[in-house]
């Protein structure tokens, strides 16, 4: 039985090929990301080289969330240092074994409090591992409970906190990278193995009829896969690891990694390629190998002198109910009370609208020819004789169909989503800073405030400063927002209060997005008791005073200033000064006493972040591209190998007199058929998922469609299908000696 099967992959590897070709892209993809996942960042220690062991305060929040078995530690670093007790050097100097114990403060992030230094440079003396000063040092600090006690390289960790919190936030987006790979993957692969599967059903009915079980068919089928995603994987392992490398270089110079930070490169991420890609393959050819298996032996037979014309009955059934279910939970998404909870299923929205179009394909493909006969009259026969093959295989053609449906709903609802949050984002920031002039640089601190707000002229004045607190919403995570100082901020901020009032949070107080406060992330309301974390893990409890709707342009939080002073990592101030009232003249003669500050006007200030925004576009554009480099590989693999089967269709039309030309010709309106079908199937798949994420994100039905993009997207996707038809059938057409010149 491996024999046999053997010898027929050795005639015939082409159905097979695809596989091996979706699996190495898949691996690809899946090694980059883990290598990035495991990134290495050399931190050196600066300053802190001479140190044998540094002590500091816990340079992370760690917190049990849940409850009993459910209960589990959640980390995340902090950008500031939570500073010492200015007396733990004279405590650490009587510790057997040190030598001095000195006080270091001065650090990035390191802005702490009086009486307290950011950490203590512990020299050992000689002879002393500093391992084992370490452990003398725990010991004496009661366990170390509430420290963070660095030996070697870790030094550089505490050195510059920055680094930690930039590996944490590559980590996070490489993670974030490997669900949609895998689940990309399996319905990339779902396709190529189905079609490899019907392409060897003549094999499959001939084993069925000498003889072979139903087991031992299954079996055969889905080693074949299991063998295509080791050899994908093997061959996806190097590009993959050099991706990664080019990917670890790229986050850092967009400050999403530690600059010099290196992927992990490692011989396990072979084993790694290959072991997943073998997974990935196998199930994604579950249904094709098992349906293959359960063919009786005459039903084998007869599939081998006509293809089967319609799909299964159990798959037309499982499409209608996944259709029904995209339906349902289309209801259950815009049914929700929250943005966050439209957000939350938002993707698997998505991932059904897709199994609904690739279960259907061949209803839709027949659906499609059956619009399109009006063509077979303008189009001529070789318009008639596409369409006639179309009809009577729609099972081979919606093959070709859904990797381009898949391409254009994957991207174009990604692509979109972020065009259109993009979009609202600019025109929040424009909407919501009714301030007539902002003031910026350097040392913008409480007195400044003050001197503003003493103008005559001025009506209204507030300082705000970007800060990220940690909160459970309901996992540990950062959130951001502004500390906020002065007012009343309803004169220089409209951030559409929805509940509560926002004049000014004062201490005890925080305001909450609409965004953050659903079910599901912090589920709180107006008098609700809530618990954040600041920069240096410093609880700040408060009450919610106020929920509000505009939160793309200024964070999902506000805290008073005051309650922020201390524990930021940076001197109590402000990086801009919102000002309602006043005259030119009058904060020109303020700043003129103030060397390094410049005042704007509000349109220059809309514009300079909205700038910043689109330079910080990067990690939805590498999400992007992953996104987009597979569908385009599923798009081209699966229409190539369709394509080069196709090779008896192409000796018949020879030998009943056919040119060159007009068999182009057929084949050029199959691909435009696979084309137009493929969009329309795409837009309708994502068009569901593309208005969810426009409405909970921007509160408008309507998303922003750029035209040139979309037209782009079009033009790609004719692109790949005319290139995956017409550059296979070129090279075909020059071995068949049957086809007429012309």
């Amino acid at each position: 039985m491996r024999g046999w099967m053997l010898a027929g992959i050795r005639r015939g590897p082409g159905p097979l090929v695809g596989t091996v070709v979706a699996s190495a892209v898949a691996a690809t993809l899946s090694v980059a990301a883990i290598s990035l996942v495991g990134a290495h960042t050399p931190a050196p220690a600066g300053r802190l080289a001479a140190a044998s062991v540094v002590v500091a305060g816990d340079t992370s929040l760690t917190l049990t969330l849940g409850g009993g078995q459910d209960a589990q530690r959640e980390s995340v670093p902090l950008p500031a240092y939570r500073g010492v007790p200015s007396s733990l050097d004279r405590q650490l100097a009587q510790v057997p074994g040190v030598a001095t114990a000195t006080g270091e403060s001065g650090f990035a992030g390191g802005a702490v409090r009086p009486g307290d230094t950011d950490v203590v440079a512990v020299a050992a003396k000689r002879g002393v591992p500093a391992d084992v000063l370490a452990r003398r040092i725990r010991a004496a600090l009661h366990g170390g409970q509430g420290y963070t006690i660095a030996t070697g390289a870790a030094r550089g960790y505490v050195a510059n906190l920055n680094v930690a919190v930039e590996r944490a936030n590559g980590r996070a987006l490489a993670e974030a990278l490997i669900p949609p790979i895998v689940m990309i993957s399996l319905f990339v692969l779902a396709a190529t193995t189905a079609l490899a599967v019907n392409l060897r059903r003549r094999r499959f009915a001939l084993l069925r009829a000498v003889g072979a079980t139903r087991g031992q068919v299954r079996r055969a089928i889905l080693a074949e896969l299991a063998v295509c995603g080791v050899a994908g994987g093997a061959l996806g392992c190097l590009p993959g690891a050099a991706l990664g490398a080019l990917g670890a270089h790229a986050l850092a110079a967009h400050q999403m990694l530690p600059a010099g930070s290196a992927a992990w490169l490692s011989p396990w991420l072979l084993a790694i390629a290959c072991g997943t890609s073998a997974i990935v393959a196998a199930l994604s050819g579950q249904i094709a190998a098992r349906r293959a298996g359960r063919t009786s032996p005459a039903q084998a037979l007869r599939e081998t002198a006509a293809e089967r014309k319609w799909p299964h009955p159990v798959r037309v059934a499982l499409g209608l109910a996944a259709a029904g279910g995209a339906g349902t939970l289309t209801a259950l998404t815009l049914g929700q009370k929250s943005p966050a909870g439209q957000l939350a299923l938002a993707f698997p929205l998505l991932l059904v609208c897709m199994l609904s179009v690739a279960l259907l394909g061949p209803v839709l493909v027949a659906f499609a020819a059956w619009l399109a006969r009006p063509l077979r009259a303008a189009g001529g026969p070789s318009a008639r004789l596409a369409l006639a093959a179309i009809s009577a295989q729609p099972r081979r053609t919606a093959s070709a169909v859904i990797p381009v449906a898949m391409a254009v709903a994957l991207v174009g609802s990604v692509y979109f989503a972020n065009a259109s949050i993009g979009r609202a984002t600019a025109a929040q920031a424009t909407s919501t800073m009714t301030a007539g002039h902002v003031i910026s640089g350097a040392n913008l601190t409480a007195a400044t405030l003050r001197q503003v707000r003493a103008l005559p002229g001025v009506r209204a004045a507030a300082g705000v400063a970007p800060v990220s607190v940690a909160a459970t919403d309901p996992d540990l995570e950062q959130v951001s927002g502004e500390a906020v100082a002065g007012g009343p901020l309803g004169r220089v901020l409209d951030l559409g209060v929805t509940a509560g009032g926002l004049a000014a949070p004062r201490p005890g107080q925080i305001a909450v997005s609409v965004l953050e406060a659903g079910p599901g992330v912090l589920g709180v309301h107006t008098g609700s008791r809530v618990t954040v974390y600041l920069p240096d893990g410093t609880p700040y409890r408060a009450t919610v005073s106020a929920i509000y709707a505009r939160s793309l342009a200024f964070g999902d939080v506000l805290i008073p200033a005051a309650v922020a002073a201390g524990h930021t990592g940076a001197p109590p101030g402000f990086t801009q000064i919102l000002v309602s009232g006043g005259t030119p003249a009058e904060l020109a003669a303020l700043i003129a006493h103030h060397p390094g500050l410049r005042v704007a006007s509000r349109s220059v200030a809309n514009a300079q972040s909205e700038q910043a925004a689109g330079q910080n576009s990067f990690g939805d554009d590498l999400i992007l591209g992953v996104v987009a480099s597979l569908a385009a590989v599923a798009l081209v693999n699966t229409l190539v190998v369709a394509t080069v089967e196709r090779r008896r269709v192409l000796r018949l039309l020879g030998r009943v007199g056919a040119t060159r030309g007009q068999a182009a010709a057929v084949f050029g309106w199959h691909a435009l058929f696979v084309t137009v079908t493929g969009l329309a199937a795409g837009v309708g798949a994502g068009a569901v998922t593309l208005l969810t994420v426009t409405r909970a994100a921007t509160g408008s039905w309507a998303p922003f469609i750029p035209l040139a993009p979309a037209a782009g997207l079009a033009a790609a996707v004719a692109a790949l299908t005319a290139g995956a038809v017409m550059i296979p059938f070129r090279a075909m057409s020059r071995r068949e000696p049957t086809l007429a010149g012309g």
